[in-house]
């Protein structure tokens, strides 16, 4: 008999083992899948945040006169007009004719560009003022200052409308 209580403990030993074994594994399984939800649930947060930010930048973008055009098209007491200018140039202010944008561009680029526009209008120089005239829409531009920032670059372009005979006899 004392074999067959050997024998019971030691099946009982080995159970209780297993039991012990099996308890561990369901905790750790558990765990794991915890730490899985919670993982899931940060994924899931940082996804909606980044969808809520991208919709933000596209409908403050999308709202803008100009950053996804490549033309401004102001107005003032005189007339309407238009000044062209390359894409992705966000409008920040028009105010005592000078008009003020923000971009990421190199300013390389945006000097070429506007170098380039400038010599498709016409120049004068007319009561020791030198300016840009666009006949179309009575435009003169005195000015484009493109400021040489690492990053955001402003860039104001001083203009005025008015007859070119009114002003350059």
């Amino acid at each position: 008999m004392s074999k067959e209580k050997n024998g019971e403990k030691k099946t009982n030993k080995e159970e209780s083992k297993k039991i012990r074994k099996t308890k561990k594994e369901l905790k750790s399984a558990s765990e794991k899948r915890k730490e899985t939800v919670e993982t899931k649930r940060m994924l899931y947060f940082l996804e909606t945040a980044a969808i809520v930010v991208i919709a933000f930048l596209m409908i403050v973008l999308l709202l803008n006169k100009t950053f996804f055009r490549e033309e401004y098209v102001g107005s003032t007491e005189k007339g309407d007009f238009k000044i062209n200018i390359p894409l992705l140039y966000f409008f920040v202010k028009d105010e005592d004719k000078v008009v003020e944008f923000k971009t990421l561009r190199k300013s390389e680029y945006d000097r070429e560009y506007f170098d380039n526009y400038l010599a498709s209008l016409d120049k004068y120089s007319c009561k020791s003022e030198q300016f840009y005239y666009d006949k179309k829409y009575k435009l003169a531009i005195y000015d484009i200052d493109i400021e040489k920032n690492i990053a955001v670059k402003t860039i104001r372009i001083s203009y005025d409308i008015f007859e070119i005979n009114d002003v350059c006899n």
